[in-house]
């Protein structure tokens, strides 16, 4: 028991090594759900730091929304051998977490976004600053976010039943 769990540590440690120095060199599938944009009102264009933090949100939600789908396709044999209560072998929990360290690896824009998102608001009340204006245009970013979690959702729904 203990052997295997050394030889998965050193397997996982090796496909992170080749990972890493691969690079990130997937092509976006087409079939994934068509890129996302926020607009961005005409009374926010010359705040140049809410702007930024629309735009690095769009982006990581896009690559976020990206990355679920493509956890849906890669996971989809695994989610299928655990409902049948098959046990997994060892390439199985490879790939399994293969898959969990490419996801967290991949959310990472959306944490960098989420901590700008969450500077720039708390930046802005602590000035006093804050507008309608620039609380629309934030909610946006939530809503958007919400309405792309739906989508995928509704997506994949039926997915594993197949």
């Amino acid at each position: 028991m203990i052997k295997s769990i050394k030889i998965v540590a050193i397997l996982v440690t090796v496909i992170l090594f080749i990972s890493a120095c691969s690079g990130n060199d997937k092509k976006r599938s087409a079939d994934f759900l068509a890129p996302m944009t926020i607009e961005i009102a005409d009374e926010i264009k010359d705040d140049t730091a809410l702007v930024e933090v629309i735009k690095s949100s769009e982006k990581a939600i896009n690559e976020f929304s990206d990355n679920m789908e493509q956890l849906a396709i890669d996971g989809k044999d695994l989610v299928k051998k655990s409902e049948s209560d098959e046990e997994a072998g060892l390439m199985d929990q490879l790939k399994a977490g293969k898959l969990m360290l490419e996801f967290a690896s991949n959310s990472t824009q959306m944490i960098a976004s989420m901590e700008k998102f969450e500077s720039y608001v708390t930046s802005q009340k602590e000035q006093g600053i804050i507008n309608d204006t620039q609380l629309k245009a934030l909610e946006q970013v939530g809503t958007a976010f919400k309405d792309r979690i739906e989508q995928i959702s509704a997506k994949y729904e039926h997915y594993f039943d197949k």
